[in-house]
């Protein structure tokens, strides 16, 4: 599946997207995917622990319930050696099933919402 229909099938189905971190299932309230040019001149490996493309896709996503917040210290690169794979997962019309696997790179909080800004590592449509 290329870009284009990646971005359209998350779109279609953004109300159902949930998002499954250290056993735990989260909803996700709003999210989008889209793409972004790293300030690199050739794809490299960043500090040794992950592999960085000119151009990414990147997936935000805003999550309402923020005790969230309890796991992502497991889940981010820093106080960790690699990142946790954070998988996201919609039913889709038709009963199929979307799922996006992707490692979170920051965050940002406030008093009723969490942002998660994550890469796209994969994609994958399961049928039913």
């Amino acid at each position: 599946m290329n870009e284009r229909e990646l971005q359209d099938m998350v779109k279609k189905n953004s109300s159902n997207f949930k998002m499954s971190i250290e056993n735990k299932t989260f909803k996700i309230n709003k999210i989008d995917i889209f793409q972004t040019d790293n300030p690199i001149t050739e794809p490299t490996t960043r500090g040794g622990v992950y592999f960085a493309e000119m151009k990414e896709l990147k997936v935000q996503a805003t999550i309402l319930d923020t005790t969230i917040s309890n796991h992502l210290s497991n889940a981010m690169l820093g106080p960790n050696k690699d990142f946790l794979d954070i998988i996201l997962k919609a039913k889709m019309e038709g009963g199929d099933e979307i799922s996006l696997i992707t490692n979170l790179t920051n965050s940002m909080q406030d008093t009723s919402k969490i942002i998660l800004y994550l890469i796209l590592k994969d994609a994958t449509v399961k049928s039913q």
